[in-house]
């Protein structure tokens, strides 16, 4: 990335003008518990088509399989799997992306299996699917305690032992996409690290392009 590209990113951070963000929509089978180990509070009711603000660039989604199931005999029931962390790809910024189940159950007795290893799927715009994540992760998580009703979502009351999910699996769509803007994603990642530095650290880097530009 050239220097003046370098700078031309900083200027904008600096302005507080960009701050990239996607826009991640979830049907009501999928609830968003957290992005990047961040809680998610959506309140007591979801709706049925959820959208959620993120950052562009890579990003860690913790989601969790709910259906509602009425039966015949007026009686419900919900089924609800562990958490399910999916690693996006790197999301471009301005563009929307949507989850959804791969493969979902039709039927209570099939969700009821289904909830077990739940596979979750990431798609862009075209509806072509990005990256899928198969199995929950009983891991425990810091923000599962918390909250009006965490005590239901908190997964260390269990005494099986935590199993690790296996890892995603990425399409060759998702990997051109990284491909095809990798100097954007450079750009995303000096920005995210300009965010994340202190004001001494800010104040050197800009001392430091000063000399450069020089």
């Amino acid at each position: 990335m050239t220097l003046r590209l370098a700078i031309a990113a900083l200027g904008l951070a600096i302005s507080g003008s960009v701050f990239s963000a996607v826009t991640i929509s979830a049907p009501e089978e999928i609830a968003i518990l957290a992005v990047n180990d961040q809680e998610v509070n959506a309140g007591l009711f979801r709706a049925k088509n959820n959208q959620y603000k993120v950052d562009a660039g890579e990003t860690s989604l913790s989601v969790r399989y709910v259906q509602f199931f009425q039966h015949m005999n007026g009686e419900h029931d919900v089924v609800k799997s562990g958490v399910v962390t999916l690693k996006t790809p790197v999301l471009q910024d301005g563009e929307n992306y949507k989850l959804a189940l791969v493969n979902a159950p039709a039927s209570f007795e099939a969700a009821k299996k289904y909830a077990e290893q739940p596979t979750i799927g990431l798609f862009n715009k075209n509806n072509q699917l990005l990256v899928e994540q198969t199995g929950a992760n009983t891991e425990a998580k810091p923000w599962l305690t918390g909250g009006l009703f965490g005590r239901a979502y908190d997964l260390t009351q269990k005494k099986t032992a935590p199993v690790n999910q296996p890892a995603p699996v990425y399409t060759a769509v998702a990997q051109s996409a990284v491909t095809a803007s990798s100097p954007n994603a450079v750009d995303q990642q000096l920005i995210q690290l300009w965010k994340k530095a202190s004001k001494v650290e800010r104040q050197k880097f800009m001392t430091w392009l000063a000399e450069q530009a020089q």
